[in-house]
């Protein structure tokens, strides 16, 4: 696994360094490990300020920032980008998310109850739909799966409403806009595809969904098929639940019925257990309040574990690394972006920064892992943390 080379990478340089400093002065104290891997596998990176953050997305390489009634697209030392002036006076921008495959950003306008989206190079708007049955959308998310049950539509547009207890599904096109196709989940249930408390979303490396449940009785990452399930169907004409999406799993366990464990991230029943019950969990692997998710190209998965004051990484569905924000409580990161980097046509630091909104600090943090950081700074050893 990529952070398995890093932490052995990391361990070798620091134990270089120790020899050759021996009797000069402070040594550069090893981290101490969780499980097979350091609290500094990715090192902190310095800090941003900007009035107001609301959440950070990456698109096409760039960062894109909601604050306030603004929105900006950033290059990874956070300046605006060249040929995109920031977007303002948009009302009350809490979401956002971007489509690498369509080249364009939609944001929500909790004032207006409005999804607006925007040229990803310039900021050139393009359009915008009203969404009056959403309360409100804490997270949007595009995925394209199943987009053939709509002619002429482009991509799906997820949102999350825990106000209305439902992920709404829009079907897409520039030219007509938004128009409602059924939701992914709702609230009022058991088993993997109820969301109590839709929080962060993403569209992983498989094109599902995966969807952040802050339910205190859940902390829960679940992971949905996109594909509208036409097969979801009752006798009840009122019935809303039509079309909504399946859940996927993470693993395969050992026994049937696949228990809660099989389908989402966190502290959940396995075999021979048949509740749909988790918890508030400190436990690596597991969560209090998870609040916002991101990919990297290889798939690795990263959850603001916001309870905790942390960020968790997975590959391939398991636990891989932890690494604290700051001990304070205003640190709670409650956006993430990750972003790779190409070093040559034949090599990818996938996750080699990444970036966490603390909104009661209006900050950004930035964190490089110890890949990227070797590349860029050959020789020289990571500063203490």
């Amino acid at each position: 696994m990529k952070f398995l080379r890093i932490w052995l990478a990391a361990l070798l340089l620091l134990l270089l360094t120790s020899a050759f400093i021996s009797g000069c002065g402070e040594k550069i104290a090893i981290p101490e490990p969780i499980g097979l891997f350091s609290i500094s596998a990715y090192l902190s990176a310095g800090t941003f300020a900007i009035d107001d953050p609301r959440q950070v997305v990456e698109v096409q390489g760039g960062l894109f920032v909601i604050h306030g009634d603004s929105l900006s697209r950033r290059n990874l030392g956070f300046g605006l980008s060249e040929g995109a002036p920031a977007v303002v006076g948009v009302g009350n921008l809490i979401s956002l998310c971007g489509d690498d495959d369509l080249g364009l950003v939609f944001v929500y306008d909790e004032i207006a109850s409005r999804v607006l989206w925007y040229n990803s190079t310039d900021l050139t708007p393009i359009g915008s739909t009203d969404v009056p049955d959403v309360q409100t959308a804490v997270s949007l998310a595009t995925c394209p799966t199943g987009i053939e049950q709509v002619p002429s539509a482009e991509t799906f547009l997820y949102l999350a409403d825990p106000d209305s207890g439902v992920v709404h599904r829009y079907a897409f096109d520039e030219v007509s806009g938004l128009s409602p196709y059924g939701i992914l989940s709702r609230s009022n249930g058991e088993g993997a595809r109820f969301v109590h408390i839709p929080a962060g979303m993403i569209r992983d490396s498989e094109d599902s969904l995966l969807v952040c449940d802050m339910d205190p009785n859940r902390n829960w990452v679940i992971r949905f098929f996109c594909e509208p399930d036409l097969a979801d169907t009752t006798q009840n004409d009122d019935d809303q639940d039509p079309l909504r999406g399946r859940a996927a799993r993470f693993r395969t366990l050992d026994c049937e019925p696949q228990p809660a464990a099989a389908f989402v991230l966190g502290d959940a029943p396995g075999c021979d257990e048949s509740d749909w019950v988790g918890g508030i969990s400190d436990v690596l692997g597991e969560f209090a309040l998870p609040r916002a998710v991101a990919v990297d190209g290889s798939g690795s998965i990263y959850v603001s574990d916001s309870g905790n004051n942390r960020i968790q990484i997975f590959e391939d569905g398991e636990f891989a690394l932890s690494f604290i924000i700051t001990a304070e409580e205003t640190s709670i990161p409650i956006s993430l972006a990750a972003v790779d980097r190409i070093v040559s046509p034949s090599l990818t630091h996938y996750g080699a920064y990444i970036f966490s909104v603390s909104a009661e600090e209006n900050i950004v943090r930035k964190y490089i892992s110890f890949e990227e950081y070797q590349r860029l700074n050959p020789g020289t050893p990571p500063p203490p943390q």
